[in-house]
């Protein structure tokens, strides 16, 4: 490795900022006259005031604007719910013609669509309709049986001028636990209400996040509770932003079965986990797994913790991350059986278990092996964050484990996630970044889950490209191996899929389009979890435009082995910039000269530096052609808005380097 490579990987590590939501507390107002709203139809022609109106790119709404948002969802009876909705909105421009796209979650079997009304106002007065009978069934998603079914309508005639207006009375059987709702959209929304009648014989509650600044307001009753928001403004689709989730005003209304304050509601979450987990370690086993392990006698209480990590690791299968051969052998091998592991005796038997169950084992030998050792429920960053106002585990998507030296502090925690295929220390990077949740039998703590260092996160790719100039195409091949995050998002996704999904899939990872044909695509060690990700590729651009009559020639290294530049084109942004996690990428390129040509050279291309992270290009002829190599550092996690634009000016200078040309020139004839 060059010498300044090695500088730039020395000092990659920066500092960044934490994804820790900002929350505001939204004040109830009693009201003593009723919350009850009445849903009906729209108007079947344009007001004065509609017509009036027109696009504003000041407020967002250049495309269209939703003029009223409102739902009754009455659950009162306990037996079924009811739902009524209606939206009417003008559209300005083309590209909100998405405004006439209905979907009405349906489920056939509980459910019952009541009432059903469609139409679109033209600005000549012409009234367009959609019946009933026009909605289509459309299955989004299938899984364990369960069907995710919508009913669909695209609204006629939808241009520029036009109002349309729909709505409809749903009923169904039963209540949902929660359900939330959002207030902002990529549209503005004049007037928005969501009357809420819970069943009173649980515990109602209802949690308004992301709402400050705007005019949302709450009032009560004895039987429900009113939102309402008034000029609601549009939310800016913003690449690299928060999930929709954390950059919406939305609500959740939900049921719990008691109705303790917040801080009691969560001691008592941690007592009955911590309960849990005792109830299905038993010392005995635990101890006879650790005897098992032949772990050093000598060592520090690290060095055991981790020893027993990487045994159990390869030992312990998990149930919950098997490829989709591994998920059909089993099927097959346990027909008829119940497979329930209700103790550590029955997971050590059988040697494999869920990833909670692998959870609650490394737990248990933690302990056995003097460590303190805690439960800690996460959340996937990447679709929402930890909201401890909102009083519910359904929001928490992971169980790890923390573990520490008896009485150290809580900053010398190392968390782990046994039968995630990472090494002791390492857990997913859509977990990192962000609060969680830790149990004690004593009570709980939230604590900040910090992501890897870039260097434990490393992807190296080896190219080469050879040409054919009486074909006038390029062959190349490459690798990538990556270490810790590098890949482990699409290694499990990749492992789910059934052998003929994954071969696509691997196609598209290996760039796979009309003129650049696949020849292999492959991931060998996708079976096995804990190894790393690698991915094998080879395929020929069709068109090159290289021709044999060419005096000069120039060639473009980027491609997919080389991960693009994100391109903010924006000049100003609102909210956070977000990256998956801090990582490093080296690409190492050797690019043979089309024959009868010879490199020109390129000149010294100066590195980019920033507090966001490094990039560095060096790129030699030799005998054959060029050789390039490629250092991408990436520090930052979240950017703040204030500091975006110095993040553009960064990517800039490293995409414009990325496009600097490997020139070649034919050699005089001998």
């Amino acid at each position: 490795m060059q010498p300044t490579l090695r500088r730039l990987l020395a000092r990659v590590w920066l500092p960044f900022v934490l994804l820790i939501p900002v929350l505001v507390a939204t004040k109830i107002s009693r009201a003593a006259d009723s919350t009850a709203i009445q849903i009906v139809p729209g108007p079947r022609s344009m007001s004065a005031e509609e017509k009036a109106l027109g696009p504003d790119p000041s407020q967002g709404s250049q495309h269209g604007i939703i003029l009223v948002d409102e739902t009754i969802r009455d659950e009162s009876a306990g037996a079924d719910s009811n739902v009524f909705r209606h939206v009417r909105a003008k559209i300005f421009s083309n590209e909100a013609r998405t405004l006439g796209d209905v979907e009405i979650p349906f489920n056939r079997t509980r459910g019952v669509l009541k009432k059903w009304w469609g139409t679109t106002l033209l600005p000549d007065g012409t009234l367009l309709e959609v019946k009933q009978s026009d909605l289509k069934e459309q299955e989004l998603a299938r899984s364990g049986g369960n069907r995710v079914v919508v009913l669909k309508a695209s609204l006629p005639g939808l241009a520029p001028g036009c109002i349309i207006d729909y709505g409809y009375y749903l009923e169904e059987r039963g209540i949902y636990e929660s359900t939330r709702v959002d207030i902002q959209r990529e549209t503005p929304v004049k007037e928005f209400r969501y009357r809420w009648a819970p069943y009173n014989g649980q515990t109602a509650s209802f949690r308004l996040t992301h709402n400050e600044g705007l005019r949302i307001t709450t009032t009560r009753d004895r039987r429900s509770l009113l939102l309402t928001g008034k000029e609601v403004p549009a939310v800016l689709d913003e690449p690299y932003m928060p999930p929709e989730k954390e950059s919406h005003a939305s609500a959740v209304f939900y049921y719990r079965t008691s109705g303790e304050e917040p801080d009691e509601f969560w001691k008592l979450t941690a007592k009955r986990l911590s309960r849990d987990v005792e109830a299905f370690i038993k010392e005995k086993p635990i101890a006879q797994a650790l005897a098992g392990m032949n772990l050093p006698a000598d060592a520090n209480l690290k060095t055991r913790l981790r020893a027993a990590y990487d045994w159990a690791s390869t030992h312990i299968k998990n149930t919950t991350q098997r490829t989709s051969e591994q998920a059909e052998a089993d099927a097959d091998d346990k027909a008829g059986k119940s497979v329930q592991r209700r103790t550590v005796v029955e997971l050590m038997n059988t040697r494999e278990g869920t990833s909670r169950e692998l959870a609650y084992l490394f737990y248990g030998l933690s302990r056995a092996l003097g460590a303190e050792a805690s439960l800690v429920l996460a959340t996937d960053r990447a679709n929402h964050y930890f909201d401890p106002g909102y009083l519910s585990v359904r929001q928490f998507d992971w169980m790890l484990i923390g573990v520490k030296g008896p009485g150290e502090p809580d900053d010398k925690l190392v968390y782990v996630d046994l039968g995630s295929g990472l090494p002791f220390g390492e857990i997913p990077w859509w977990f990192t970044g962000s609060r969680a949740f830790l149990a004690t039998p004593d009570g709980y703590r939230l604590v900040t889950l910090y992501p890897a260092d870039p260097k434990q996160n490393l992807l190296e790719t080896k190219v080469k490209t050879s040409f054919n100039l009486a074909e006038g195409t390029a062959r190349t091949s490459w690798t990538s191996d990556g270490s810790g995050q590098q890949g482990l998002a699409e290694r499990w996704r990749l492992r789910g899929m059934n052998p003929e999904e994954r071969g696509k899939e691997l196609e598209r990872y290996c760039g796979a389009s009309g003129d650049f044909e696949i020849s292999r695509a492959e991931a060998p060690r996708l079976q096995e979890l804990t190894a790393s990700y690698h991915l094998e590729c080879d395929g020929v651009l069709m068109n090159t435009n290289l021709t044999p009559d060419l005096g000069r020639y120039t060639w473009d290294f980027t491609g997919p082995w080389v991960e693009g530049s994100p391109r903010f084109t924006a000049p100003t942004r609102s909210q956070n910039v977000i990256f998956p996690f801090p990582r490093v990428d080296k690409v190492i390129i050797d690019v043979r000269s089309p024959e009868g040509f010879s490199p020109v050279g390129v000149p010294p291309v100066p590195p980019v530096d920033s507090p966001f992270g490094r990039y560095a290009l060096l790129v030699e002829t030799t005998r054959e052609g060029y050789h390039v190599e490629r250092l991408f550092a990436m520090a930052a996690l979240v950017v703040p808005p204030k500091d975006y634009d110095a993040l553009r000016r960064f990517f800039s200078a490293v995409a414009q380097a990325d496009s600097t040309p490997l020139e070649f020139r034919r050699q005089a004839a001998p």
